[in-house]
């Protein structure tokens, strides 16, 4: 936890120039003091121990690099330190996966080769009404999905992906979703998606991306807005 009186949380992001997310943002707003680590860049990643809290983003790899990259191997060992100096974690896409892979879970693209790119519906298992009351639509962008870890409460879910939320003890966190991705970052992602030699989204899908953005914003915002209330403030009160 921090060793100083502020509090201050660690966002952990796997490429840069979009630091206009849901999650920067409600930091401002509150006044909550943060750092940035971009392991993919090269940056070393910190103890964690000096921090409230850890965030840890999505991003175009996979949990299972461990061989093609350095960076994920490390990042692995660091998310095992978190949990072994029981530092608040949440963990959103990627980071979700690498840290249900650290604790014993699989990591894989599904048989029939589905995926999620798009807003989609998400709904709270009987356990998870407190973390989401009702079905709500999220940005999903992934390929692979993560098995429930052992010990974890399974939170929410859909048809395609069944983990799609899930908590270990009180402050740790992880879920499939971007409830981070708003209407500025989607637009950054989409530019940055016309620029890949496979996966290219059509003018279509990006409409109706941006135009199911529009009808999510207040709806998604407030709910990120809220956990991430709760949870910084478990994360200040449990160091």
């Amino acid at each position: 936890m921090s060793q100083s009186n502020i509090s201050k949380f660690l966002l952990v992001k796997h490429s840069e120039g979009w630091n206009v997310d849901r999650c920067c943002r409600w930091m401002e707003k509150t006044n909550t003091q943060f750092d940035w680590c971009y392991p993919a860049s090269g940056q070393d990643f910190p103890a964690p121990e000096q921090y409230d809290g850890i965030i840890v983003f999505g991003g175009a790899n996979s949990a299972n690099d461990c061989q093609e990259h350095d960076w994920v191997r490390e990042e692995l060992g660091f998310i095992e330190s978190c949990l072994k100096t029981e530092t608040p974690f949440f963990g959103i896409c990627l980071g979700a996966q690498m840290l249900a892979r650290v604790m014993g879970a699989s990591v894989a693209a599904r048989d029939d080769e589905g995926k999620e790119v798009g807003f989609c519906e998400v709904t709270p298992t009987a356990a998870g009404q407190d973390f989401l009351p009702k079905p709500l639509k999220f940005m999903q962008w992934h390929s692979e999905g993560m098995e429930l870890p052992s010990g974890a409460t399974h939170l929410a879910y859909n048809e395609l992906f069944s983990n799609q939320a899930y908590r270990v003890g009180h402050n740790v966190v992880g879920v499939q979703f971007h409830p981070e991705v708003n209407l500025d970052v989607l637009r950054i992602w989409h530019e940055r998606n016309k620029t890949r030699a496979t996966g290219v989204l059509d003018d279509a899908t990006r409409a109706q991306h941006i135009a199911d953005a529009i009808e999510c914003e207040d709806r998604v915002t407030a709910w990120l807005d809220g956990f991430l209330t709760d949870w910084t403030r478990r994360a200040v009160k449990a160091a």
